[in-house]
């Protein structure tokens, strides 16, 4: 499905990723974690081309790639219904059939009754959901999903991971879910890998993810009392 073939890519003098290479395969989730700056977010870009490697190669499965940014990035004009049903249109369907798919998939992320509002009537949550049915709607066989609940608080983060986490095991999509907090990759995804800068790419052994999940909040506790 995805395949990273030996990939470098600089900014300048920067390097931000070295001779990376790794496998994710039709279906899965995976979790990219590591800090700012690491190269989770290039990772992305690299998939959906918008950045080309400097070196190796970047091969992604035929089909539509959907994006889900850190910020919702819906268009102000336009109400919630009508966000989510433009990239629709631009598949091809009717204003009829883009506006009622639009609308079964505001219904599914627990928006019905907000078909008609615009962003700025939106609180951050509601918004960042119109992102997610937006993002769901075109039925992408590959979802990127870059740390999207980042600007929200730990209760309504609660809230829109079980939105998330209940379409994603109804969907056969591979998700590739980037975050600097590995308690949500754990959640979500089947695999967990981290960008260490200056090492590359660790693959986490999920056997035992309660064992995973206290080793690293001790490690951000010491960093806390540090």
């Amino acid at each position: 499905m995805i395949v990273f073939d030996r990939v470098s890519k600089s900014f300048g003098a920067l390097r931000v990723l070295s001779d990376l290479s790794f496998h994710i395969g039709g279906n899965q989730i995976v979790g990219v974690v590591g800090p700012s700056g690491s190269g989770k977010t290039t990772i992305l870009k690299l998939i959906t081309g918008i950045l080309a490697p400097d070196e190796g190669t970047v091969t992604v499965a035929e089909g539509v790639v959907g994006y889900v940014f850190q910020e919702p990035r819906l268009l102000p004009w336009r109400t919630a219904l009508d966000n989510v049903a433009a990239p629709l249109r631009a598949q091809g369907k009717t204003r009829e059939e883009a506006r009622a798919a639009a609308g079964r998939w505001l219904e599914r992320v627990e928006l019905g009754g907000f078909e008609h509002y615009h962003p700025a009537e939106l609180s951050g949550g509601m918004a960042q959901r119109v992102s997610i049915a937006r993002a769901f709607a075109v039925e992408p066989r590959v979802l990127l999903m870059d740390e999207p609940f980042g600007n929200v608080d730990a209760t309504l983060k609660s809230s829109l991971m079980d939105i998330l986490e209940s379409i994603i095991q109804e969907r056969q999509t591979t998700v590739v879910y980037v975050t600097h907090e590995l308690i949500e990759a754990l959640r979500l995804a089947d695999r967990v890998v981290e960008l260490v800068p200056g090492q590359g790419l660790r693959e986490l052994d999920l056997s035992d993810r309660g064992a995973v999940a206290r080793e690293w909040l001790a490690g951000a506790l010491g960093d806390l009392v540090l």
